[in-house]
């Protein structure tokens, strides 16, 4: 099903965390799981003083409020010299999440903070740090890591997190405690950032955070700010008051109904995806077109994520199971749920791009669990040399398709995002920037514009009737954009890149990131 095969493809995108342990100076430090507003007068802490040893990861108890922290070499992340930190949090008794935190290369106390999480669900945050925009970069065929020029930690501390519970480094204290839809992982996430900026970095906390995420990031992120602002609505004593400036989604699913929508003006209508299907597949996807519409609708009406499911079966068998599809075989069908390359546009590759290798992987895109199950660098992350790091944990996916989580679309979310500026008590005031590769099957940019073009919010009307346009020289990317005259909501398309962009564009993604910062993404 189109389902299972979208969450798959989109579980083993780029981005992802490694971890490391330490611990908190219990006589200088009790951890707390309550949590007071941010301060911003604090010191850093001490780090010299909080380090365990690589047995502690798995053997140190839950306990929520618990915290470790531990200075990084550059032995497993080479980088420039910037500080590098990893450890956890315990969100609760049962959910410890992972965290690496790279400062900025440029003014770490003045330049922003950007949070990156990675998709699936359950994909590690990793792949951001060694396959993207992280400040290393780990080559196909080479077991060492070089600095990454294109960082998007340049002009910001950047900080991954491994979630929800259970992605990559972060653990659960027993697998019935997984998570199983976006909302389980919105209070963590928030505990998550009120433990880090007011006990491990605080003089961090008046800085402008930027949430940054890719895939099904497009459901992680709009539910978790959703849920601080509705904290901070209800005057919450646990609501996370840090200064969240904007999303940043990227290649991101809001609405996978529309996707599959998308997918026929990309494979039968654009010069992209012209000749990768025959004909008749795209005469069938087209005479299907119209109820795949009529069920998406009633799906974005209803917020059921039941009838989601229904159109997703339905909009997914006209996708893919007719049976004049030369890509078509049940041998393939299965193979792609592997994330192989069972066809070549089950992959994060450009839509018309070759594969190479058996995991479709990009063209200098390495091997991150092979690299960080390695003795020394588990060693290095204070981990036992039998942690078993996955890049991308399948139970966690299954969890979330069983609950029906992942058909439901986030337009709402989005658009309660953008117009939390408009209450009297100013909950928040968050922009939006959406980067999408032209060349992404997965999340493709027909199915994004649509989706985006239907988000429900005061500034919808002037969005839809704005102009694309090219975009600006200086960018180091071809593409088209458009926005809001404020800058509000801002979509950027980039030639060429696959669904991990920032992997298939880093200096333009970059470029594109360090306008949007300075707010120069205006109509």
């Amino acid at each position: 099903m189109l389902v299972a095969r979208a969450v798959l493809a989109a579980g083993l995108l780029a981005g992802s965390v490694a971890a490391k342990l330490a611990k908190v100076d219990r006589g200088s430090r009790t951890p707390k799981a309550g949590h007071k507003p941010l301060p911003v007068e604090r010191s850093e802490p001490d780090l010299s003083h909080y380090i365990r040893s690589s047995t502690d990861l798995a053997s140190m108890p839950f306990k929520a409020g618990q915290y470790t922290v531990q200075r990084q070499s550059h032995a497993v992340c080479a980088s420039r010299g910037e500080q590098q930190w990893t450890g956890t949090v315990d969100v609760t008794d049962e959910h410890r999440l992972f965290y690496w935190f790279f400062e900025s290369r440029g003014d770490p106390d003045k330049d922003p903070v950007i949070i990156w999480l990675n998709g699936g669900p359950g994909s590690s945050s990793m792949y951001g740090v060694f396959t993207e925009m992280g400040p290393c970069w780990l080559r196909s065929g080479v077991n060492e890591t070089t600095p990454n020029e294109w960082s998007w930690n340049n002009k910001a501390s950047v900080l991954f997190i491994d979630q929800p519970a259970g992605t990559g480094f972060s653990s659960v204290s027993s697998e019935e405690f997984l998570p199983k839809e976006d909302v389980d992982g919105a209070e963590d996430f928030q505990v998550f950032l009120n433990v880090f900026f007011s006990q491990l970095f605080p003089k961090k906390a008046h800085l402008p955070i930027h949430f940054a995420g890719e895939s099904y990031g497009g459901h992680y992120l709009p539910t978790y700010t959703k849920h601080i602002l509705d904290s901070r609505r209800y005057d919450s004593r646990g609501a996370f008051r840090g200064n969240i400036t904007s999303l940043i989604l990227v290649n991101a699913l809001i609405d996978m109904p529309a996707i599959d929508l998308g997918a026929y003006e990309l494979l039968c209508v654009s010069d992209n995806g012209k000749g990768i299907l025959n004909q008749t597949a795209c005469d069938f996807m087209r005479d299907n077109y119209p109820e795949c519409w009529k069920l998406r609708q009633g799906c974005v009406t209803s917020g059921d994520p039941w009838e989601c499911v229904s159109a997703l079966d339905y909009c997914g068998e006209t996708e893919w199971y007719y049976e004049g599809d030369p890509y078509y075989s049940e041998n393939r069908r299965r193979r792609r749920f592997r994330g192989t390359c069972g066809r070549r546009l089950l992959t994060m590759s450009p839509v018309h791009r070759k594969c190479n290798n058996r995991d479709c992987d990009g063209p200098e895109d390495g091997n991150i669990t092979a690299y960080l199950n390695q003795p020394h660098t588990l060693a290095a992350l204070s981990l036992p040399p039998d942690f078993g790091f996955s890049a991308s944990n399948e139970k966690i996916l299954s969890r979330y398709l069983a609950s029906g989580s992942f058909g439901r679309p986030t337009l709402a979310e989005v658009g309660d995002v953008l117009d939390a500026y408009r209450e009297p008590n100013k909950v928040g005031d968050i922009r939006v920037l959406v980067m999408n590769g032209n060349d992404d099957w997965i999340c493709n940019t027909p199915g994004n514009k649509l989706a985006y073009d239907e988000v429900r919010w005061s500034g919808q009307a002037d969005y839809r009737n704005t102009p694309w346009r090219a975009v600006p020289r200086g960018v180091a990317a071809t593409g088209e954009w458009k926005g809001t005259a404020d800058g509000r909501l801002v979509f950027v398309t980039v030639d060429g890149a696959g669904h991990e962009l920032p992997q298939w564009a880093r200096e333009g993604s970059y470029r594109i990131l360090q306008r949007w910062i300075g707010g120069e993404w205006r109509a």
